[in-house]
C-alpha cells in the first residue's frame, strides 16, 4: 500500500471534503499541510500494530502503536497545542479495530483509510465520517441519540447532517477553535 497512490491521494480528498464542510457549517475551516498527507512507511510490520497490546482494549491496540509511533518518530505529543493530527494506519485486526478523535488527533484504522482510498463503499460515510472524529479532535463529544448532526449516527446520512449551534460555538470555543480561520 505505501506506494499506492489512492491512499494518499484519497485521504487527501476526505480531508478537503472536511475542510469545505467545517467552512459551510461554521464559516471558517481549517488549514492542510502542503502536501496534505505525509505518507510514512511504519517501523514494524502490519501484525505488530495488530497485535501489541496498548491499553485496556483490543478496539484500540492498532491505532494507539500508530499513534505512538508517529509522536516519538516527529516530536508530536498528544494533545498537541501546535496541530491537529489525523493518523491512518493500513493495519487492522478483523473484527476488532477501530479508532477515534479527541485531544487534537484523529487516529483510524484500516478500514478507514480503504474508505478514503474508495475501496470500501460509498464515499459519503468516509467524509462523513471524518467530518465526525474531526468534531471529536475539536472537542466535541459524541450526541446522545441520532439528532441530525454529524456528532450523531447522522454522520451515515453525510451531506444530510449540519452542526447544531451549540456544537459550532464548542468548536469556535474549543481548545483547537484557533485552527480555524
Amino acid at each position: 500500500m505505501a506506494n499506492d497512490s489512492r491512499y494518499p491521494n484519497g485521504i487527501t480528498g476526505v480531508m478537503q471534503e472536511s475542510q469545505r464542510f467545517y467552512r459551510q457549517e461554521l464559516g471558517v475551516t481549517f488549514k492542510l499541510n502542503n502536501p496534505a498527507v505525509e505518507v510514512v512507511e511504519g517501523n514494524h510490520p502490519r501484525s505488530w500494530y495488530e497485535n501489541t497490546p496498548n491499553g485496556g482494549e483490543e478496539y484500540w491496540w492498532v491505532v494507539f502503536n500508530m499513534q505512538q509511533e508517529l509522536m516519538a518518530r516527529f516530536g508530536l505529543r498528544s494533545p498537541d497545542s501546535r496541530w491537529l493530527c489525523v493518523g491512518e494506519v493500513s493495519a487492522e485486526k478483523a473484527g476488532v479495530s477501530g479508532g477515534g478523535g479527541g485531544g487534537g488527533w484523529v487516529i483510524l484504522s484500516g478500514h478507514d483509510a480503504d474508505g478514503a482510498a474508495g475501496i470500501n463503499g460509498a464515499m459519503n460515510r468516509w467524509y462523513g465520517g471524518m467530518v465526525h472524529e474531526l468534531g471529536h479532535a475539536f472537542g466535541l463529544p459524541d450526541s446522545s441519540r441520532t439528532d441530525g448532526t454529524p456528532m450523531s449516527a447522522s454522520f451515515y446520512d453525510y451531506p444530510n447532517c449540519h452542526f447544531n449551534q451549540q456544537q459550532k460555538d464548542g468548536i469556535r470555543n474549543g481548545p483547537y477553535g484557533r485552527f480555524l480561520s
